[in-house]
């Protein structure tokens, strides 16, 4: 059961205070400076995966990030880092679409799609194509990803 200092619960409660804000407030904006720099940053991320360049992701990650995958599994940060280190999450491609930021008070919130090809356990995952959330925390001056959870859209669903 999760404490009440736990990441998903902490992520959860930002979602819902922003999905909580008056209409002028609670907006998407990709095209401030802030969004630009958040979004330079998951593409520093995304780059990172795709190399598997475990040291710069974790660097990027939150030491209390919580990692939801497609299969419903939750894995803290070191043990998502050990299966990319092993081998056993090996990332062939791996690149954001389209993405999205909700941004306030040291929490940003960027959702969007990816696309990636991926083994685990040397099967390949079964889509390459993703809905995702991720939530960034200001930490020690520094944006971290804190959360993050993915999902197979259905086949005939748009991006």
């Amino acid at each position: 059961m999760p404490t009440a200092s736990s990441p998903t619960l902490i992520a959860l409660g930002a979602l819902l205070a922003f999905s909580t804000l008056p209409a002028q407030e609670a907006r998407w904006d990709s095209t401030s400076p802030l969004a630009r720099e958040l979004t330079a940053l998951n593409d520093r991320l995304v780059a990172a995966y795709e190399k598997e360049d475990v040291a710069t992701l974790r660097s990027l990650l939150a030491e209390n990030h919580v990692h939801n995958n497609v299969f419903g599994t939750s894995l803290d940060r070191d043990t998502f880092l050990a299966d990319i280190e092993s081998g056993v999450l090996e990332f062939l491609r791996y690149e954001t679409t389209e993405i999205s930021w909700f941004i306030r008070d040291g929490l940003a919130v960027a959702t969007g799609l990816i696309q990636a090809e991926a083994r685990r356990d040397g099967k390949p995952v079964p889509a390459t194509r993703f809905r995702f959330t991720r939530v960034f925390a200001r930490e020690d001056g520094a944006w971290k990803v804190l959360l993050f959870q993915n999902t197979m859209p259905p086949p005939a669903a748009r991006p």
